[in-house]
């Protein structure tokens, strides 16, 4: 069942996906798609079809995407470790939305 819990999670998890991409391809250069693919993943598995819930976390991906690019302007130690924030943060969630809607039916 998805409610608002569920709603938030995503975004959030959108967004910090969408910020260690920008830092990532501020490190690396653009051909790294490293965290997009991440993001990829995630849609075809919590929004395959197009939709408002699609549109919504491709925006959240998006708009943190394009506040990180302009927070970090070069890389440097600061931004690869708010890199390592943001995939920590993005761990926490995905671990988080698994546990809570997908749980493990014993055996």
């Amino acid at each position: 069942m998805r409610g608002p819990d569920y709603f938030r999670d995503a975004a959030d998890l959108a967004g910090a996906l969408g910020s260690a991409h920008a830092i990532r391809v501020r490190c690396n250069g653009r051909d790294d798609q490293y965290w997009r693919q991440y993001m990829s993943d995630m849609l075809s598995y919590e929004a395959p079809n197009r939709g408002n819930l699609r549109s919504s976390l491709v925006a959240q991906f998006n708009e943190a995407y394009q506040d990180t690019t302009r927070d970090y302007l070069k890389c440097d130690n600061r931004a690869v470790e708010a890199e390592a924030r943001f995939a920590r943060e993005g761990q926490e969630i995905a671990e988080r939305m698994a546990m809570h809607y997908f749980p493990k039916k014993p055996n």
